[in-house]
């Protein structure tokens, strides 16, 4: 016996027994006891458990076992290709794997796991180890809870990009038409959207307004929908009325051939 074993069963080496024969049995099948391998059912609920942390891969599991329940004969639900992304992402908590080998799949060529042999129990079991732990494991309260926050976060964001787009696109469909570069009356604008930010455009100084100007200042990136400007192509620099000044022609407001308008605050 190895050394931690003959300690346990009262033995020295080279030596008889201290107890009787009956009692190392005892311990030696007690040893052995303890050290039984894991059913396949053992392993499912362990892996269920330490999948718990990752609710999406706990989702995504238990949708496949569910469905492969529902249609245990249709060959998608009996293929895994760990080459997805998604399937990437799930194969690489720490669980996934382990409750997959135990309720059968086997590896295959080209990167699929595949259900060769069907043990209806053993999905059984992975399915409620799994709705198991949906249905009361902290950790996966938790992640799951942080996953709807940031998803929410996600979409007011993507709500919001889309509205800001909106409102961009409306401003630039009211732009006058750029002229050509040394067009006759052809004024070049920059304006400074902050930091080191600046954009251009022509304008057609004759004709295109303090207004014009001011609907494409709103439809830039970054800019509000009602910007206030300053005049700054000169010292000092000029505040500029979007109210009482829109009608202005942007030669009358010194803006030509070529000026420079300051973004400093919504209105």
């Amino acid at each position: 016996f190895p050394r931690s074993l003959e300690l346990q069963l009262g033995l020295e080496s080279g030596s008889r027994p201290r107890n009787t024969h009956l009692m190392a049995m005892h311990r030696l099948a007690h040893f052995s006891a303890d050290r039984s391998p894991m059913t396949p059912t053992d392993r499912i609920a362990s892996a269920a458990q330490r999948l718990a942390h990752d609710s999406a891969a706990v989702d995504t599991l238990e949708a496949s076992f569910t469905k492969l329940l529902k249609e245990p004969h249709r060959e998608r639900f009996r293929k895994v290709n760990l080459r997805s992304p998604a399937m990437q992402r799930v194969a690489a908590v720490g669980g996934a794997m382990e409750i997959l080998h135990a309720t059968g799949w086997e590896h295959a060529p080209h990167g699929h796991l595949l259900l060769n042999t069907l043990e209806p129990r053993l999905i059984e079991a992975a399915t409620a180890a799994l709705q198991k732990v949906q249905a009361s494991h902290p950790g996966y309260l938790r992640d799951r809870e942080g996953r709807r926050a940031g998803a929410a976060r996600a979409r007011e964001s993507a709500e919001a990009a889309a509205a800001d787009l909106a409102r961009r696109q409306h401003f630039a469909s009211m732009l006058p038409a750029e002229p050509a570069e040394g067009a006759a009356g052809a004024a070049a604008i920059c304006v400074h959207l902050g930091g080191e930010k600046k954009v251009w455009r022509r304008f057609d100084s004759n004709i295109d307004t303090l207004k014009d100007l001011v609907h494409w200042v709103s439809s830039l990136e970054g800019a509000p929908a009602s910007p206030r400007l300053v005049n700054v192509t000169q010292s000092p620099s000029l505040p500029l009325d979007k109210e009482r000044q829109a009608g202005l022609s942007l030669h009358h407001l010194d803006l030509w051939p070529c000026g420079h308008v300051k973004l400093v605050e919504c209105a």
